[in-house]
Parts: C-alpha cells; sequence; structure tokens
C-alpha cells in the first residue's frame, strides 16, 4: 500500500493550526537587519481604525537610515553594510501590515499564556514588505533590494507590556539581492520585536472600537528579514506526532 498520499493529507491537516500566532518564522540566509520608525518625518506606525482592521506602516525615507546589514550566508559571515538612495549608511525600509484577526489567549508548549495575539496579513496588493538602497560590496543597486508579498502576520505578547513579537511570512517577489541569488517565487520572512507607546486591554480585538485607545500611536519595529520559512512550534510538532502515529496505526490494521 502507497502509503505517500496519506502522509501528505495527515501533514496538510495538522500543520494548519502552525499559521496562527505564533509563526516561529526561521531565516536560512540573506538577513536584513533593521530598525523601523517613521519619525522624524512621519506620523504614527499604528491606526486602530475602528471597527474597521488595524494597520501598522512603516513608510520609507532617507531620513530614517534603518536597514544597517546585509547577511547572503546568514548566520555566517561576511555581513555587508547597506546604504540608502541618499548614499547614507543605512537602507530604507517599508512595512503595510493589517491585522484582522484574534486567537487570544493564546497557551504556548511552555504553559505560558500570553493575552495578545493578533493575526493578520500585508496590507498592500503587492509587496508589503520592501528595502531601498544599495549594498555597494556587492555591486546591489541603488534601488529596490528586497520585497516580500506577506501573506501570513502574527503579533503576540502580554497586555501589562507595550513590547510584541512581530512575525510575517510571505513570498520574496522582487529586489536586486533576489534576482541575483535567484530568490524571486521562494519563501520569505520577517521577525522582530514592536516597541509601542501605549497599552493594549487584554485579549485585544482589532475588529473591535476601544474608546480607551487612541485612534493612533507610535511604534517602532526592531528586526529582520530573509529567506525562510516558518517552524511549527512544539505543540504543533506534537499534534504531528500524534497524527503520524494515528496513521500508521490505521495501516496496521
Amino acid at each position: 500500500m502507497n502509503t505517500k498520499p496519506l502522509l501528505v493529507i495527515a501533514l496538510g491537516g495538522i500543520a494548519l493550526p502552525a499559521c496562527a500566532a505564533p509563526l516561529l518564522p526561521t531565516i536560512f540566509g540573506h538577513d536584513w537587519n533593521f530598525g523601523a520608525f517613521n519619525a522624524p518625518d512621519g506620523g504614527p506606525e499604528w491606526a486602530t481604525n475602528g471597527a474597521a482592521p488595524d494597520t501598522v506602516t512603516w513608510t520609507a525615507s532617507t531620513i530614517h537610515t534603518e536597514v544597517t546589514g546585509y547577511w547572503p550566508a546568514w548566520p555566517f559571515p561576511p555581513v555587508f553594510p547597506v546604504f540608502n538612495l541618499a548614499g547614507a549608511f543605512g537602507g530604507d525600509i517599508a512595512i503595510a501590515i493589517e491585522l484582522s484577526g484574534m486567537d487570544a489567549p493564546y497557551v504556548n508548549g511552555a504553559g505560558d499564556v500570553l493575552d495578545i495575539s493578533l493575526t493578520g496579513t500585508g496590507a498592500l496588493p503587492g509587496a508589503d514588505l520592501e528595502i531601498f538602497g544599495a549594498v555597494p560590496a556587492l555591486g546591489l543597486g541603488p534601488g529596490l533590494l528586497w520585497a516580500i508579498d506577506l501573506e501570513d502576520v502574527s503579533l503576540y505578547g502580554r497586555s501589562a507590556q507595550p513590547t510584541f513579537v512581530l512575525e510575517g511570512v510571505g513570498t520574496i517577489v522582487g529586489g536586486a539581492a533576489a534576482n541575483r541569488f535567484n530568490l524571486v517565487g521562494q519563501s520569505g520572512v520577517m521577525r522582530g520585536h514592536v516597541d509601542i507607546d501605549t497599552l493594549l486591554p487584554a485579549l485585544y480585538d482589532p475588529l473591535v472600537s476601544y474608546s480607551s485607545l487612541p485612534p493612533t500611536f507610535r511604534a517602532a519595529y526592531s528586526g529582520e528579514t530573509g529567506f525562510g520559512n516558518v517552524v511549527p512550534e512544539p505543540g504543533t510538532m506534537m499534534a504531528l506526532g500524534v497524527g503520524l502515529a494515528a496513521m500508521l496505526a490505521r495501516r496496521r490494521k
């Protein structure tokens, strides 16, 4: 009996929960380090939008100098400095995400409870994450260096703290580095921490209007993006093991 179709079905059915928070993305290579913010020439990054999905947007500007290093062979050296379109050290990054759901409270494999757990996607019809600038040491740019169409986004943490994990996964759709290394069409990820200047209430839902919250607030995102994919968390791996065991038991019968 050929068990491959059964294996595919089992993996497919069990892997679905990994799309909820957290995503736990792993970067395999082509890592870009960044610290994204809109100040001093841009507006607040996070908009609650009433009962519509929340949007979080970081705009590109040569004043920001946010992307500092590029590791083609991550996690191994060398690392190359990134410059912006004006020639200053630090490239420019633009990110646009939409938070449209919540699955809190979330309990991880260690029993820790997170009462903020939001899910969403990219907010634009094309690339939702773009890096602009140049890597002179590799002859990349000036121009668009990296672009990902984000298909799944997760933000999670605790309501008592103004810092959250923000992760995303999607498809690499362009940029000089992606073109040079034949990465267009491959999976790309982002991961890091967002610091906001307000506190979200427990079990925050981005589709609910909260009179206690300002309509917009600041959000700074320190993280990295690169060629990679999501990795199932321990709880998902345990469920996967149970599913495979059940499949093998059925085969023995």
